[in-house]
């Protein structure tokens, strides 16, 4: 009896060897794209996070804006002040009216002539030891120069003219533009109507231009506006309208950066330009004739002077515009880093933002996983905080180096995401799957249904039987069937 139940038993246990378990699951092989994923984790971080500094020395006397506030590109952040440059200034504008006298006092000329030398008595006079005639240089040929490259703006001189009745009444013989701007000066203005950078509109008779607020001076109540142009007529009565408040100042046009031409004296005998012409440093102006002996003077060093002199209160005034700060671009203020009162040094970083342009991801990857990414890949992003959200993106670039830590070595790999949750925000932690091999059209079963033995990998089909396969790629959760398995089959795991 005890034999007859064991055959029984041993039967029956080799039924179950062969037929499926009751509780195994079934798929069917399908046919699909199907990638192999690379895994790393990070943060999410601003795209750009720029550093506003101090463009000059000055005390902070005012901050307008503080963390989480929205700014926009040229908006004022803060204002510094220094009392001592607007003294500074004065000194260099006064500075520079004394380098003009001294170049409109200097002229030169080459055209001379030689005549007899004679005594008291009226005798001519000889050299002692040569016997030759004495003679004295004298000219009546002068010619006056351009000063410097430049628009003749306005000629006071014609031919019959004294030159030096029209210098003395007049300050210059012609007046030249050296930049090819105009502008306007304001005053009276109420205070805070006008901003460094703001675009006006000036006006007047044969005048309509776009200006631009280039310096503001006493609080804001005088303001220089500037025309990128010198075609108009200097001396012209001008408004100045803003789209909001209509005019609000009027002024003279003058020229921007003047130059005067001198001449001291003699009858104008001939203009060699007009009024409009561009001349360059050197070119012929107008020649006089003059029956005296002519003061000479070289003026390369006055004219040196003059542009050092330029240059200094140039750049004080870019000081004094430093001492509004600007945001550099549209963002939000992460971080103010400076206090009221606090003295600060030219370069000293004031406030910190985070730009507008997006955010990035920086993943690191283990070094097992890294020769597989490339440039380009696709990505998809979890963010630990939001449950719901995902972000796409690609593979941006790959630090050459990678980071060592605990034995194990990892590379930070930066990955460009495109539009943002904005509930997503700089510094929280996301998991990535890179996407580095894709198989198309791949016949792929799940990777739980593949078994192994000492032939090779195989899968369980639905009545039990064994197929061994050839496979391709693999990855955790499914598996590619190179050969031994069509699509649609079933197989029991």
């Amino acid at each position: 009896m005890k034999r007859g139940i064991t055959a029984c038993a041993l039967a029956l246990l080799g039924t179950l060897l062969i037929l499926p378990d009751a509780c195994a699951q079934t798929t069917q092989a399908v046919t699909g794209d199907l990638p192999r994923m690379v895994y790393g984790s990070g943060s999410v971080q601003p795209a750009s996070q720029p550093g506003v500094y101090a463009g000059t020395d000055g005390t902070v006397s005012a901050i307008y804006v503080g963390m989480g506030d929205e700014v926009h590109e040229g908006d004022i952040l803060m204002t510094l002040d220094d009392d001592a440059l607007d003294a500074q200034i004065s000194e260099l504008e006064s500075a520079l009216s004394d380098a003009q006298d001294a170049v409109t006092a200097t002229q030169t000329h080459t055209q001379y002539v030689y005549r007899q030398l004679y005594d008291e008595d009226g005798e001519p006079r000889f050299d002692v030891n040569t016997g030759e005639p004495l003679l004295g240089q004298y000219s009546n040929g002068i010619t006056i120069y351009a000063p410097c490259e430049g628009k003749i703006m306005a000629i006071y001189i014609e031919p019959g003219d004294d030159a030096l009745a029209v210098y003395r009444e007049k300050g210059s013989v012609a007046m030249l533009s050296t930049d090819g701007r105009m502008k306007v000066e304001l005053s009276g203005l109420t205070s805070g109507t006008l901003d460094l950078g703001d675009t006006v509109v000036v006006v007047g008779e044969g005048v309509e231009a776009i200006g631009v607020v280039v310096n503001l001076t006493r609080q804001g109540t005088e303001a220089t506006i500037q025309i990128d142009s010198d075609a108009y007529e200097m001396d012209t009565p001008v408004s100045v309208l803003t789209a909001d408040e209509g005019v609000i100042g009027e002024g003279i046009l003058q020229i921007n950066k003047p130059m005067a031409v001198s001449a001291y004296g003699g009858t104008i005998k001939g203009l060699a330009v007009q009024k409009g012409d561009t001349v360059k440093r050197g070119d012929v102006i107008a020649r006089i004739v003059w029956e005296e002996i002519p003061l000479y003077l070289d003026n390369d060093s006055v004219l040196r002077d003059y542009a050092k002199a330029q240059m200094a209160l140039d750049a004080a005034i870019r000081k004094r515009e430093a001492l509004q700060v600007v945001a550099p671009c549209d963002g939000v203020v992460v971080s103010v880093d400076t206090t009221l009162d606090e003295s600060v040094s030219s370069g000293a970083r004031l406030m910190t933002l985070v730009g507008t342009d997006g955010m990035t991801v920086m993943l690191t990857v283990d070094e097992l996983d890294i020769i597989s990414v490339e440039p380009g890949q696709a990505v998809t992003l979890s963010v630990d905080a939001l449950e719901d959200v995902t972000l796409k993106g690609t593979v941006e670039k790959i630090a050459p180096l990678g980071n060592v830590g605990t034995g194990v070595t990892t590379y930070d790999v930066y990955i460009d995401v495109g539009e943002v949750d904005g509930r997503v925000l700089g510094g929280m932690n996301v998991s990535g799957e890179i996407a580095v091999e894709t198989v198309r059209a791949a016949v792929i079963v799940p990777t739980e249904a593949l078994s192994k033995d000492s032939e090779g990998y195989y899968v369980t089909l639905a009545d039990g039987t064994k197929r061994s396969v050839t496979l391709g790629l693999m990855t955790d959760e499914r598996t590619q069937i190179a050969s031994g398995l069509s699509a649609g089959e079933t197989v029991v795991y």
